[in-house]
Formats: structure tokens, C-alpha cells, sequence
């Protein structure tokens, strides 16, 4: 769709930034009267992000209250909310009871930096009581007797750089602890040498699901299998073995069965998987597996049963769009609940089953909460997060379009005009690469893309193979072969966007890219010198010292068949390093300090080859700062990341 901008209104600027709001964590009360939400601001007079519980009438509209927290979770039996908040310098689970407003601490919650893959939740759950709630955490800890002397003797010693936590990581175990709601008591569920995670409870609220990694090697794999625990006999029962790995169990309402996501593969990675979860089940009693989404073939996450039904609902992403789906448990059949041309990020059911509340952002919008019937197959928006921007800007619709690679393979790609566009006019354009590699581009709102077409550039967004979203096949597309077909596809997609669009000036490209988009730019410029400028944000260089020094070595393993140290010729082949001779293309390399996923060796290494080789280059550092686009990077270091992008890009483009 393309709609002619509103003359009345200017495009984003970077001090718009300051009023983007993110919106999460949306659920309605259990007697359907109330919704919860998350509302995540930035300050940037104290250069912080702050979250906001809101409770609004479903029924008015109306803001019953608001206060300073995060991660609410209703009662199943009442109107009180579970929440995470500061207590005395210390993260607390907290209750607030609505009908008084009474806000009480409950119990601490402790939080190692081990790293145990991106799908680990350390959340907290009600029972289905209502009595208790169960909760991950570690023992209490002290900063006596800590010592600046790293002694390392693991393998997985490095944590989640940035967000002032510690780079190394503390060793502690993340095990499962039960709070009771009315007294305060609390009480230690699991125990041992291994850590707990991603927990559920079963409906009679005798059992918690979890999942855990148990295996004789835990830094050196990534099995993780499903298990439960019995809160009386203490007993423990194991439902996989070993066969991949797997992730965020929840309990049928009927408490038969246990649904899960899970790979299959023996070798897996914590960071960026080409194979796609899928979505099992597994009676509680221990018989076997079985999964249900395996004919659908797309990557399938967020998973919930209804509550009277033998269907479970999840999303997934397929084309761009992501959205709710939902598969009879009976017959593997999967329908499309809700979501076209956007992006839901989350969902949660009522207790009843009868309405579905889901936060869903496109192109234009910002994240917004919408309800939906279930029964009327009806929607309905109920905040209005965008409202005061789109009042005063115009945010740039993006086209889709695909377009046939060099083996005829159909790829899907977006191009964002310039802001006040002019048909008559030439004008630099700019391809934007996702990272993963096995992330997905799509319909949803990317203030990178609005303001570069704020500042007068056209800009070309792709899903190469390798992407998720279109099937296993495309997302294995480049495993074993980085910087070889998806690197064709991306050059593909420039030649035809070209082609089509005559208002593209062809001698003034950019490209710019993050995490693998990074790495993509690197390769980019060492294998041809028609793009005049790029910007390379937490970039790969090379692929044998990011095997060595990354969090995610077991990235290098999944992707290229094996240990690194068989196959560093193969690691070397599709390293930009190797090729860097061959650049001229003036770069900006931005990069977190702390960066443990992608270290910022990986940048240095690209930038002192350039400035050896006399082209123009420059290395930016972000103090403190970890890896990626993350909502909870410094507001003001968002800022000087974009103007500096900006900055970049009309240094070597402009006319």
C-alpha cells in the first residue's frame, strides 16, 4: 500500500526518539473486568529506560492505575498482580492488590549472569490456586570477599555484556523457589549442581514443569531437556532425552499433557538456531513425544493452551508478517487466529478463552494493544501508544516486493521511499541487512528505517535465504556457506529494486548492518566497491578468533557443521578478513565495549586492516554498552548511534 504522505505533518526526527514507547506484558484480570500492561519510556535527562504498569477498564477505556514496575502477572482467583520491582536495592516480587491498592514485597529475586540461551526464562508464575508463586532465582548474595582477580577454569565464563552486568560470569546456580502469597514463606524446590529454568505449573498445582540441562558437559552443549517436579514427594520425572534441545514447557489445562517447543538437532547453539522450534507434546505421566507443527513449517513460538479446549496457540512468522495461530491438538491442524502485514510480539488468553489481548506493531505504528473475540473473530484497539507521533509526523509506508535470486529462488524484500518524495528526483539509497543470521524482517516499526528516510534516503530491506519465515529449507539457506548465497540474494535484491525504481540513484549506495547484518557488511565491501559508504554495527570479521572469543562458539558449531578446530580453512574462506585487501569502501564500525556476542575485537580487527590499508575508517566504542538494537541501550547512546549513522552516510552520498 502507498499512501501519499499528510503535507501537514514532517518526518521522524531524532529527538522523536525520546517520545517512542514500547508496550509489553499485556494480560486481563481473571474476571475479565481489567488489562495490565507494560509501558516502557526513556529518560533521557537521566539517560535510563523506566517501566510503567498501567490498569485500565476494558470495558471504559478508563486508567484504574499506574506505578513504576514490570513483568505483571494477574491472580488466577483475584484482582491482585505479581510484579517485579526495586526494594531496598534489591529485585523484588511484589503484590498489588487492586481493590486496595496495597503494595506489598514478597520475595527477593536473585539473578545470575550465566548465560543459558536466549529462550531461558527466569519469570515467575501463580500457582493455579492463587496460593503460591513459583519463581527462578538464585541464593542471596554478597559482594564480600569478591575479588578483581578472574580465575577461570569453564568454558561458558562469559555472560551478557552491557547493562551494567559483570562480563564474566558469577558462576551461581538459577534454581526454582516457591513463595506463599499469604504468609511470606518461602521455600527452595530444587537444588544441586544444575540450573532451572523456564517454568509452568500443572492445574491441580501439585507440579512444576521445567527445563534444564543436565548432561555431563553443560558449557559444551546445549541439551536441554523437559522435566517436572512433584512439590510433596520431591520427586523428579524427565519426559526428553537428549535429543536436541528444549523450551518453555506449559501444562494442558486437563493436566495430560505437557506442550513444549523444541530442535531436534544434537548440535545446537544458544544464540540464533537455523532450525526452526517446533511445537510438542508429552503426556505427564512420561509417554512419548509428538510434534504438531511439523507440516506447517515455520518457526513456531509462544506457545498457550486454551483454557476448555485441546487447542494450543502460538506465533510464528511467515513472509514478514507475524502472527497468531493456533493447531488441534486431535488432528495437527493449524488455523490462522489474528495478524496480517505486522508484527505481533505477544498475546495472552483470558481465563474464559473468549478474548485474546496482543501487542502488535507494523511499518507506521507503534506497539499497540488490540483485543480480539474469539468467538465474533473481531478486533479491537485499546491503546493509543502512536497517537501523539503520528499527530505531528508522517512515518514512511514500506513496499513489499520479490524478486527471483540468481538460482530463481523467490525472495521477499521492502523499500521505504524518501520522506517527501518526488518522483522527478534521483536519490541515495541504502540496503539495511537483519542479523540472526536466521532473524526476519517484516511489517513492523524500525526507527533505523524511518530515519534514514527522514534524512532523504531510500532504503532496501531483505530476507535472504537463511532467514526464518519461509520454511526450513530457506532457513537453513546459508548454513555452511555465510557470505555465498544469501550474499548473492542481497545483491540480487539491489539489482532489481534498481531496475524498477528509476527515481534510485545507482552510483549512490550505502549499507549498513547489525550483529550478522554487520558481518554481511564487512563481507559486502571486500567483495565489490559499488556501494560508496557503510556502516558495520557489531560486526563479524573473523570467524576463527569470533569461534574462540564469543559467548556463542556454539554459534560457529551449529552453523559450519562442527568444531572450529576442524574446520579452520572453511571459517577463513568466509571471513571478510581475508578478503580486506580488497576494500575502498570509507567505514564506520560502531561498537558496544562490553560485547561478549560479538566482541569488539571482531570490530578492531576490520578497522585496523582498513586504516593500514589507508581507507577511510572509523572505530566508535559505546562505553558500557553491550550487543544489539536492544530497547534498554542508553537512550542518548541510541541518539549518537543514529546521528552517527546519519552523519556517515551523507559524508560520502550527499550530492
Amino acid at each position: 500500500m502507498n499512501i501519499e504522505p499528510d503535507i501537514r505533518k514532517r518526518p521522524l526526527t531524532m529527538e522523536d526518539l525520546q517520545h517512542v514507547a514500547m508496550l509489553s506484558a499485556a494480560s486481563i484480570s481473571a474476571d475479565g473486568r481489567f488489562l495490565a500492561y507494560v509501558t516502557s519510556k526513556a529518560d533521557w535527562k537521566e539517560n535510563t529506560h523506566i517501566d510503567f504498569i498501567s490498569v485500565i477498564e476494558l470495558n471504559t477505556g478508563m486508567e484504574v492505575s499506574v506505578w513504576e514496575g514490570s513483568a505483571p502477572q494477574w491472580s488466577p482467583i483475584n484482582n491482585e498482580i505479581a510484579y517485579l520491582a526495586n526494594h531496598t536495592g534489591e529485585n523484588y516480587i511484589w503484590v498489588n492488590t487492586l481493590d486496595t491498592g496495597k503494595k506489598s514485597p514478597l520475595a527477593p529475586v536473585y539473578e545470575s549472569h550465566y548465560f543459558m540461551g536466549h529462550l531461558a526464562a527466569k519469570g515467575f508464575a501463580w500457582s493455579p490456586d492463587g496460593s503460591k508463586i513459583a519463581y527462578v532465582s538464585t541464593s542471596a548474595f554478597t559482594q564480600e570477599g569478591v575479588s578483581n582477580v578472574h580465575v577461570i577454569d569453564r568454558l561458558l565464563y562469559k555472560t551478557k555484556g552491557g547493562r551494567g552486568r559483570p562480563v564474566i560470569t558469577d558462576n551461581r546456580l538459577s534454581h526454582i523457589w516457591v513463595v506463599s502469597v499469604v504468609d511470606g514463606k518461602i521455600q527452595l524446590v530444587t537444588n544441586g549442581t544444575f540450573n532451572e529454568h523456564s517454568i509452568c505449573w500443572s492445574p491441580d498445582s501439585t507440579k512444576i514443569a521445567f527445563v534444564s540441562n543436565r548432561s555431563s558437559d553443560v558449557d559444551n552443549n546445549q541439551l536441554h531437556d523437559l522435566w517436572s517436579i512433584d512439590l510433596v514427594s520431591q520427586n523428579i520425572t524427565r519426559y526428553t532425552e537428549n535429543i536436541g534441545t528444549a523450551y518453555l514447557p506449559a501444562w494442558s489445562p486437563d493436566g495430560a499433557t505437557i506442550a513444549f517447543l523444541a530442535t531436534r538437532n544434537k548440535v545446537g547453539t544458544n544464540d540464533s538456531p537455523a532450525e526452526d522450534t517446533q511445537l510438542y507434546i508429552v503426556g505427564s505421566g512420561g509417554s512419548s513425544t509428538r510434534c504438531l507443527t511439523q507440516a506447517f513449517d515455520r518457526r513456531i513460538e509462544q506457545i498457550s493452551w486454551h483454557p476448555q479446549s485441546q487447542e494450543i496457540y502460538f506465533t510464528a512468522g511467515n513472509k514478514g508478517t507475524t502472527a497468531i495461530y493456533k493447531v488441534a491438538v486431535d488432528t495437527n491442524n493449524v488455523e490462522h487466529v489474528v495478524g496480517e502485514a505486522s508484527h505481533i510480539l505477544e498475546y495472552a488468553i483470558s481465563k474464559a478463552g473468549d478474548k485474546i489481548c496482543y501487542i502488535s506493531t507494523d511499518t507506521t505504528h507503534l506497539t499497540e494493544i488490540f483485543l480480539h473475540d474469539v468467538s465474533l473473530n473481531k478486533n479491537r484497539q485499546i491503546t493509543d501508544n502512536s497517537n501523539t507521533l503520528l499527530q505531528k509526523c508522517h512515518l514512511q509506508e514500506s513496499e513489499t516486493f520479490w524478486f527471483k535470486s540468481f538460482d530463481d529462488l523467490e525472495i521477499q524484500s521492502w523499500i521505504v521511499k524518501p520522506a517527501q518524495f518526488d518522483a522527478e528526483k534521483k536519490y541515495p539509497f541504502i540496503l539495511v541487512i537483519h542479523g540472526g543470521p536466521h532473524n526476519m524482517f517484516g511489517y513492523e516499526f524500525e526507527d533505523r528505517m524511518q530515519i534514514l528516510s527522514a534524512n532523504g534516503y531510500g532504503v532496501l530491506f531483505i530476507n535472504p535465504r537463511g532467514s526464518s519465515g519461509y520454511g526450513q529449507s530457506f532457513s537453513s539457506g546459508c548454513v555452511l556457506n555465510w557470505g555465498g548465497g544469501d550474499y548473492k540474494d542481497l545483491m540480487a535484491g539491489v539489482d532489481a529494486a534498481i531496475s524498477e525504481n528509476s527515481w534510485i540513484d545507482a552510483d549512490r549506495l550505502g549499507v549498513t548492518g547489525q550483529s550478522y547484518g554487520g558481518y554481511m557488511t564487512n563481507w559486502i565491501i571486500t567483495q565489490t566497491n559499488r556501494f560508496k559508504v557503510a556502516v558495520a554495527d557489531g560486526s563479524i570479521s573473523n570467524l576463527v578468533s569470533f569461534a574462540g572469543t564469543s559467548l556463542y562458539h556454539s554459534l560457529i558449531e551449529s552453523e559450519f557443521n562442527g568444531s572450529a578446530y576442524d574446520n579452520f580453512p572453511l571459517l577463513w574462506q568466509w571471513s571478510p578478513l581475508r578478503n580486506v585487501k580488497n576494500v575502498t569502501t570509507p567505514t564506520l564500525f560502531l561498537h558496544g565495549e562490553v560485547d561478549n556476542e560479538v566482541p569488539v575485537s571482531q570490530a578492531e580487527e576490520m578497522y585496523i586492516a582498513l586504516k593500514k590499508l589507508g581507507v577511510e575508517s572509523r572505530l566508535v566504542q559505546y562505553v558500557g554498552e553491550g550487543h544489539g538494537w536492544r530497547p534498554d541501550l542508553k537512550p542518548l547512546n541510541r541518539y549518537d548511534l543514529l546521528t552517527r549513522t546519519v552523519e556517515w552516510f551523507d559524508k560520502y552520498l550527499a550530492e
